[in-house]
């Protein structure tokens, strides 16, 4: 996109690359009943557009402040590079390896979070998000009220209890996952930074990593082949959902049948 130089089109490539992430169901409902509003009560289009707006303007203002970028010029990087990540789509219109490398943590959070469910993106999703900061929530208020029955409902449904052990399940499974990739890149050479967003990456189909020997115009060549092979079991747990290809790996699996 860089190469093009053309604010039109990374504009353009923006707006699509967000609806991309965006529920195809509660869109297409959206665009065919002409309900506007319905998209925006949703709680997880809720949340994946405050996190966009927030992490924009944050790395906006650092651009402006550190990188002496003039304003829009600033806000069409920005939000160009956060929704890419977010969105795991994997453009970059801004070399982000000459950013303040505070914003290299934003944008890791991005790759990690992900979009919507139930669209193209990679990622944690955003309805985890929005269930797992529910969950909190009620936990902080059952600690100031222990008899409450607090249920734990999303735009009118509720969450039962099971999925709310599968959602815990799967987060600490994906950090695990994430922590030993991270360690065995470390071990091989790879400096901290490009490690741990290498393994984000990987692990949400991202495609550009962050850091200074390996930044997001670079190329994945010159990896160690332990890293190559763990980016490639890492990309296809992240696309078949890591539940999915663990499962294959447990003695219960082959037993039932």
């Amino acid at each position: 996109m860089e190469f093009f130089h053309s604010p039109a089109i990374e504009y353009a490539v923006t707006f699509f690359c967000f609806i991309s992430g965006v529920n195809f169901t509660l869109l297409y409902f959206t665009a065919t009943k002409l309900k506007i509003r319905q998209l925006l009560r949703n709680s997880e289009f809720k949340l994946y557009l405050w996190l966009v707006l927030s992490f924009t303007a944050f790395i906006m203002a650092e651009l402006i402040i550190r990188n002496q970028y003039e304003l829009e010029k600033a806000f069409r990087v920005s939000i160009f590079q956060v929704v890419s990540f977010i969105t795991t789509t994997g453009l970059f219109s801004d070399d982000a390896a000459l950013w303040p490398h505070v914003t290299w943590v934003v944008l890791a959070v991005c790759m990690f979070i992900g979009a919507c469910s139930g669209s193209t993106s990679g990622g944690f999703k955003c309805i985890r998000a929005v269930m797992l900061l529910k969950i909190i929530r009620n936990e902080f208020k059952q600690l100031l009220h222990p008899n409450a029955v607090l249920p734990l409902k999303i735009d009118g449904v509720n969450v039962s209890t099971q999925k709310r052990v599968t959602l815990l399940a799967f987060l600490t499974v994906t950090l695990v996952m994430c922590l030993f990739c991270a360690f065995s890149m470390i071990a091989a050479g790879i400096d901290n930074t490009n490690a741990i967003t290498i393994t984000l990456s990987a692990l949400s189909n991202v495609g550009p990593t962050l850091g200074i020997e390996i930044g997001p115009t670079m190329s994945w060549a010159q990896l160690p082949d332990l890293a190559k092979w763990l980016c490639s079991i890492l990309m296809l747990m992240g696309r078949l959902e890591i539940f999915t290809v663990l499962v294959i790996f447990t003695p219960a699996f082959w037993n039932d049948r």
